[in-house]
């Protein structure tokens, strides 16, 4: 019939030498670089042959190798999991005792990759970077003075930190690593460390709350700086009961450390932030009932466990006063003898006993850490080197109170108290090899900045 249209079928309408339809970007992509294809399918086949002949072998490997990729070409899963892993450190430790530098070195080698195709942002060095800079030449000139006496190790810690803050800045500056996802990870896993600690104490297996950091007063310094960030990272429709069981399982874990430097710590950031305004009186003292509260469950709880904890807490204290007093001293001899560049990284764990011998009294101990950052860097790296590294810290507050005035940023008043607390407890504590001090700075330092450009599209 005219008119009428001629069924549909199956084959091209255009006929046979009709030129074919235009190929995808995929089938383009492919047809340039075949090993895209190829590649993946070779290695199933290698993988699949390998955990068929040996799966107690090749399984781990194959695991580990997938691990090493993605932390190597994925930067801020790298540094997510070195904070994570920082918090667990004397657990890693058991394992093995390089498991923590190991993840360390993939993240800095993960930021050499990155750095190979060009910057990661436009913008200019911050004050804390530069501060670090001066603290790593102060560091190399007081080795080549002085010598290395533990070998080096020291220097390589110091390094390793160093190392650290520039790849956190660097990368927070480019965007690729928000600062409230870095500030979300350490909270979680100082939450996690704190049940682990919780767990271990009421199981009688520890006096203090101590968990994945050995010493309860190292502990202490972590929670110290996850309290704060805890109540800034909680958002309201995003699971915000989750934060509120983080900041109790924080809060708990540090009154169960009984580390009075901690504890000075958490008074002064709570008086600070009363002075500046960032916390109202009402909310402070629902903060201290929360706590008092909290106090008195494990009491009623854990009676006589809490009655032990008190008692050797107690039958200690006047010996560890006198022993911090005589250290201190002797670290304040060890700067007065070279009060430019110091008797070398790491000298104070090695020779401090030939100052302490020159005193009055003798310590009744063999310590290694002068329990006062301050006093211990001043001793092994000179007035220098404690310049800048105060510098540094200063910096990261700095940066912290700018960014709160400027922006009423949760963010940036959490960071500002956290690194309140942790400066006051560092008179108290050896914390420079610890990383909340490194890990604030970088905050404070990135949080000044203006809001950072896109990143760079990966190659």
């Amino acid at each position: 019939m005219s008119g009428t249209v001629p069924p549909t079928t199956g084959h091209d309408p255009a006929g046979p030498g009709s030129p074919a339809a235009p190929a995808s970007a995929p089938e383009r992509g492919a047809a340039r670089q075949p090993w895209l294809v190829v590649g993946p399918a070779l290695l199933a086949v290698l993988g699949g042959v390998a955990v068929g002949m040996a799966p107690a072998l090749a399984g781990p490997v194959l695991v580990g190798l997938l691990a090493l990729v993605v932390m190597l070409t994925r930067l801020e899963v790298a540094l997510g999991l070195v904070v994570a892993a920082s918090v667990f450190e004397d657990y890693l430790a058991a394992l093995d005792p390089r498991a923590l530098k190991v993840l360390g070195a993939l993240a800095i080698g993960s930021w050499l990759v990155r750095r190979a195709r060009g910057r990661l942002h436009r913008g200019p060095r911050t004050k804390a970077l530069g501060a670090a800079a001066v603290l790593a030449v102060a560091l190399l000139a007081s080795t080549l003075v002085n010598g290395a006496p533990d070998g080096g190790t020291a220097l390589l810690r110091w390094g390793g930190f160093l190392a650290l803050l520039l790849v956190l800045v660097d990368t927070m500056r480019a965007g690729r690593l928000a600062p409230a996802s870095l500030a979300r990870v350490y909270v979680g896993a100082s939450a996690l460390a704190a049940a682990a600690g919780i767990v271990s104490y009421t199981l009688g297996l520890d006096r203090r709350v101590g968990g994945p950091i050995g010493d309860p007063n190292d502990f202490a310094f972590f929670l110290l700086a996850a309290l704060p960030l805890s109540l800034a990272v909680r958002r309201p429709g995003w699971r915000p009961g989750v934060w509120d069981v983080a900041t109790v399982l924080i809060a708990l874990a540090l009154l169960g450390t009984f580390s009075r430097g901690a504890l000075i710590g958490l008074v002064v950031m709570l008086l600070v932030a009363v002075l500046l305004r960032q916390v109202s009186l009402q909310q402070l003292t629902g903060a201290l009932g929360a706590l008092l509260v909290l106090a008195a469950l494990v009491v009623a709880l854990f009676p006589d466990l809490v009655t032990e904890s008190l008692t050797a807490k107690d039958a200690v204290a006047d010996q560890n006063v006198a022993e911090r007093l005589q250290l201190w001293e002797a670290a304040g001899e060890m700067v007065l003898d070279a009060p430019v560049l110091g008797q070398g990284p790491g000298a104070f764990g090695v020779e401090h006993q030939r100052w302490l011998e020159e005193l009055p009294v003798s310590a009744t101990s063999d310590l290694d850490v002068a329990h006062q950052t301050y006093l211990e860097v001043a001793a092994e790296v000179g007035l220098v080197g404690l310049a800048a590294f105060v510098a540094m810290l200063a910096a990261g507050v700095r940066g912290a109170w700018r960014a709160w005035r400027r922006d009423g940023s949760a963010l940036a008043s959490a960071v500002l108290a956290a690194l309140v607390a942790t400066t006051t407890a560092a008179c108290f504590l050896s914390e420079q090899f610890f990383l909340p001090l490194w890990l604030l700075v970088a905050l404070g330092a990135v949080l000044l900045v203006d809001e950072p450009d896109e990143p760079d599209p990966e190659d």
